[in-house]
């Protein structure tokens, strides 16, 4: 069943589960993030390539205001929820896109839990390779993802449009394997350890613990 909602393109992927920090300064989302607040909605955050989107976006809800500016500004972070497929764009009176979209969601199979450790294997090697610890929000978020590929995609130094292309898939096994692939990639490419980490700290994410 197709629906209408508020987007807002940027050079960003959200995942479902996922908590990420953003500074709102055009006058367009402006609005639109009050409007949200007031009516306790959410929008979907669309990734941006050059001056296309994507035709998959996820939406997203604000869990926290962090500060509210003089101007109008404000610093929020949203929390993504469920993925949806655009069908068509117009753009609202205020400046800001309007999506017809409907559900994007994984088809029904059953998780090979193999994939699941041999990710995590391959996951947790490459952490102890570049001395990089992670909060304990983030495994507790972890486990208590159903998704566990939307959770490792945080810091697996992914570009742009591998995050794109993982959200696409409607595959938990296929988004395990991909990240897979991706991770016995890094290993193999990076020798410096110290470029390693910098790629997969450069991810911006935030967990903290949710409920």
């Amino acid at each position: 069943m197709s629906k209408i909602i508020p987007l807002f393109p940027l050079q960003l992927v959200i995942f479902p589960g996922s908590q990420y920090p953003l500074h709102i300064f055009e006058p367009r989302y402006k609005t639109l993030v009050t409007e949200s607040l007031e009516r306790d909605t959410g929008f979907g955050i669309v990734a941006k390539f050059e001056n296309k989107i994507s035709d998959v976006c996820t939406y997203v809800k604000i869990v926290k205001v962090l500060k509210k500016y003089p101007n109008g500004e404000s610093d929020i972070v949203v929390e993504g929820f469920h993925r949806y497929l655009i069908n068509g764009v117009t753009v609202h009176p205020v400046g800001y896109l309007v999506a017809e979209v409907e559900p994007h969601n994984d088809k029904p199979e059953n998780v090979n839990n193999d994939l699941v450790i041999q990710l995590m294997i391959l996951f947790e090697r490459l952490l102890k390779r570049i001395n990089y610890e992670l909060p304990e929000e983030f495994w507790t978020n972890l486990s208590e993802s159903k998704n566990k590929s939307f959770k490792v995609a945080e810091k697996a130094g992914l570009t742009l449009e591998q995050q794109q292309e993982l959200l696409i898939k409607q595959s938990e096994n296929e988004r395990l394997k991909f990240l897979i692939e991706h991770l016995e990639f890094l290993e193999k490419k990076y020798s410096d350890e110290m470029t390693l980490k910098k790629l997969i700290m450069s991810d911006g994410y935030l967990n903290e613990k949710k409920g």
